[in-house]
């Protein structure tokens, strides 16, 4: 007997393990053939179809999901004259069901619902973590003389606006991450939200031995500061995202004092300086928070709607707004796009149509409605004006989930009127929106301050309809041409 008998490594044994191996590969795709079957059979007739839901936090994405599974729902009570469907009679209503091949939790839609239907009225609370829910739509049709029932499966995913800020950092390393929020901090308005802070950042030294306890007041500070830059100037562009939503400790925030140092320089650092320590933190981050959701999420989305407060960006002022093209520009490179062949339907979708969605259009007369939407076609033109996003439908809606206010005329002056989150009786003027972007001294328009925050309406609901702004005509551009 030889010594590889005796060793038991025959050459016949290799060659048998391989075999087993590709058996069992297979039937764990058959397993997973047989349990996609009905999804995949969906896919290809497009009778399903997946969309992303996102926006800044305030954007009202959860509003806006309860409103549309209400307006589906109940047709009897919806009034979408703009969606044929509906106009035609032939919407028959949806039902609500679990995601269960995402594994994501469900979106708690009956608790949006109870606080919108609440006495008083509330918003729900703001999305903070992935959901997602299947809406399956039941439609009328007619074949050869004959009626007949269709389904739409409609997969809903629903994730915080704020993970959207971070995609760029997928094609960041930290030192470049660093130069490019350089550049930022060193201009208007966040140089003079935290300049302390700024000087700090600036001071610390990429070369130097780690302080821990400095490092961590540093993160504190900068986390803090995020969250100002969103609340007082109303900036969009904000990095790392997930630091506005939770209290994780990322621990890693921009190193503004790299310009002298070569990449060479920076590679050759020790492994216990500022600087090894923070790109260490930030490429866990990228690593265990940022791949993860885009490869999770977004390779099974057909359709991308994104919300913007553009109302309370634009009267925030310029700079306010010329950050939210930049966050639009940078994200823009991230998204998979593309048309949806018959084989990418299964394995690798691509986001076949972008829609972007100024909210709460109930603060602003119904007169300035459409130059809302052409103000935000302004904003986008300038973003997917590039050859690289050339052949991708790009629409954009102006649109109010649940309408607050209702239109009035006093002295000969039109006005709105609605009720505030402390239940007081309001009626009020805003400045007329331009639909152009404003150019030097046109922002004094602006001037004015935001409009109030509106409560929603009492009574709406199960006992009536739930009142909208266009939400037929953003049912159209996602669905329409399926239905």
């Amino acid at each position: 007997m030889s010594a590889s008998d005796e060793e038991g490594h025959t050459p016949g044994k290799g060659a048998k393990t391989r075999l087993r191996a590709l058996r069992q590969q297979w039937k764990q795709l058959r397993k997973e053939a047989r349990e996609k079957s009905h999804w995949a059979a969906e896919r290809l007739l497009d009778k399903r179809i997946c969309i992303g839901i996102t926006g800044l936090s305030g954007a009202g994405k959860s509003t806006l999901i309860t409103s549309l599974i209400y307006q589906l729902s109940h047709p009897d009570r919806a009034q979408l004259p703009g969606f044929a469907p509906a106009l035609s009679g032939r919407l028959l209503g949806a039902e609500l069901h679990p995601a269960l091949d995402t594994g994501l939790p469900l979106f708690e839609y009956q608790d949006c619902l109870d606080a919108l239907t609440a006495n008083p009225p509330r918003w729900p609370q703001s999305t903070r973590d992935l959901s997602a829910l299947e809406l399956h739509v039941h439609l009328q049709g007619r074949r050869l003389g004959r009626d007949y029932q269709q389904k739409l499966i409609l997969e809903l995913r629903d994730y915080p606006g704020e993970w959207l800020m971070d995609l760029p950092l997928l094609h960041m390393d930290f030192a470049t991450w660093c130069r490019h929020q350089r550049d930022m901090l060193s201009g208007s308005p966040r140089a003079e939200l935290a300049p302390e802070l700024l000087a700090k950042l600036h001071a610390l030294s990429p070369e130097s031995i780690v302080d821990a306890a400095q490092l961590d007041s540093l993160w504190q500070n900068y986390r803090q500061f995020l969250r100002d830059c969103r609340s007082e100037r109303k900036l969009s562009y904000l990095q790392p995202g997930r630091a506005l939503l939770d209290n994780q400790e990322y621990g890693f925030f921009p190193l503004p004092a790299l310009g002298h140092l070569s990449e060479q320089a920076l590679n050759a650092l020790p492994e216990g300086s500022v600087y090894k320590i923070l790109e260490a933190r930030y490429q866990s981050y990228v690593d265990e928070n940022v791949a993860p959701f885009v490869e999770s999420h977004f390779r099974h989305l057909d359709r991308q709607l994104v919300l913007v407060d553009l109302i309370g960006t634009l009267f925030a002022g310029e700079e306010s707004l010329e950050d939210m093209r930049k966050a639009f520009g940078h994200i823009a490179d991230t998204f998979r796009y593309g048309s949806n062949g018959l084989l990418r339907k299964l394995w690798r979708p691509r986001i076949d149509r972008l829609l972007f969605a100024a909210t709460k259009v109930d603060q602003v007369l119904a007169a300035d409605h459409d130059a809302l939407r052409q103000l935000l076609g302004q904003q986008l033109q300038q973003v997917f004006s590039g050859a690289r996003h050339r052949g991708l439908p790009l629409y954009c809606e102006a649109i109010a989930a649940v309408r607050c206010s209702n239109e009035s005329v006093r002295d000969g002056r039109r006005m709105l009127v609605g009720h505030g989150m402390d239940g007081r009786y309001l009626g009020f003027e805003n400045a007329e929106i331009m639909a152009h972007l404003p150019q030097n001294g046109e922002w004094q328009h602006y001037n004015g301050g935001l409009p109030p925050q509106l409560r929603p309406p009492v009574g709406i609901g199960r006992e009536g309809y739930l009142p909208h702004i266009r939400i037929d005509a953003l049912l159209n551009l996602l669905l329409g041409d399926k239905v």
